[in-house]
């Protein structure tokens, strides 16, 4: 009971605010002691959270957006028949299939009309990406459209990373039911939890590769020279680094604070029940009454 009592004190003995604090100074500390990269960091969630990129006069805007709907156009009436054309042709070429994927003339022949739908699809792809990218060099990278572009991948990376994790995490989580062993729940969902911050971990790394890759495609798309092209992929290096450096750092902060706040809770439930538990109860023993006299009572204390 005391080697239990020692515990408890030592956990309730901890204080969350002053580990804050203490973080707190060890932030303060590293800056000092490492200031390109703490200025660095501090770009990054600036360029972040504020940058929209230049505004392009009347007359490149409204250029853009007719440039844009001619792409619409084509992606929509062009590549959308074309599609259709390459499915049709697909499955005449797979019914001509005959046993164990034999292909007779009847099936080459539709096999290389499937290779003349695919190649038409091909031909679209790319004159529909070749008036996207006319569109976009003439406003350039550094744009309010091309930083609006650059924003949309990150948040589709960021969206297909937290996919990622929850897609995973589901599978990880029928293992658990259908091959572990017996568990109570609490247990199973908090190792549930522990794996969805590894998978979230992977997802978002993985996005940052998958978004570092679309910056670059985007830039060549663009049309930028090489300087002012590289000077904006770094900027999107850091401002991304940031964002996800301060995403995880205070994803497992929250975590820990929150771990340690539960383990001094539980520490707290369990001295109380351990005094109600260790506490004496007393048993009244009465006496019948003999001969007219009230016997005597005797208290005992387990």
């Amino acid at each position: 009971m005391a080697g239990r009592s020692d515990a408890v004190k030592k956990v309730d003995d901890i204080d969350l605010g002053q580990i804050a604090v203490s973080a707190g100074q060890g932030a303060v500390n590293l800056a000092k002691k490492r200031p390109v990269s703490a200025s660095l960091w501090v770009l990054g969630l600036l360029l972040a959270a504020f940058a929209k990129g230049f505004s392009v006069d009347e007359a490149t805007r409204e250029s853009y957006s007719v440039t844009l709907q001619h792409a619409q156009e084509v992606d929509s009436k062009e590549l959308g028949s074309a599609l259709r054309a390459m499915h049709k042709a697909h499955d005449r070429y797979y019914n001509a299939k005959g046993w164990f994927w034999s292909c007779d003339a009847r099936c080459q022949q539709a096999y290389d009309q499937y290779n003349m739908a695919r190649a038409d699809v091909d031909r679209v792809e790319q004159k529909r990406q070749k008036i996207i990218t006319e569109a976009r060099r003439e406003v350039g990278i550094w744009s309010t459209f091309g930083v609006k572009d650059v924003r949309n991948s990150f948040w589709a990376a960021w969206q297909s990373g937290k996919d990622f994790a929850a897609r995973y995490t589901m599978m990880d989580a029928m293992f658990m039911m259908i091959g572990g062993k017996e568990e109570t729940m609490v247990s199973m969902l908090i190792k549930i939890f522990f794996q969805y911050l590894i998978n979230l971990t992977m997802g978002i790394i993985g996005a940052f590769f998958y978004f570092i890759y679309n910056v670059y495609s985007l830039v060549v798309s663009y049309g930028e020279p090489a300087l002012s092209g590289i000077a904006f992929f770094l900027l999107c290096v850091v401002a991304a680094t940031a964002t996800v450096g301060t995403y995880l750092v205070a994803m497992y902060g929250t975590v820990a604070g929150g771990g340690l706040f539960l383990v001094k809770q539980a520490a707290k439930q369990a001295e109380l029940e351990g005094q109600r538990g260790g506490r004496p109860r007393q048993v009244q023993y009465g006496g019948g009454r003999m001969g007219g006299q009230m016997g005597g009572q005797r208290s005992h204390f387990d």
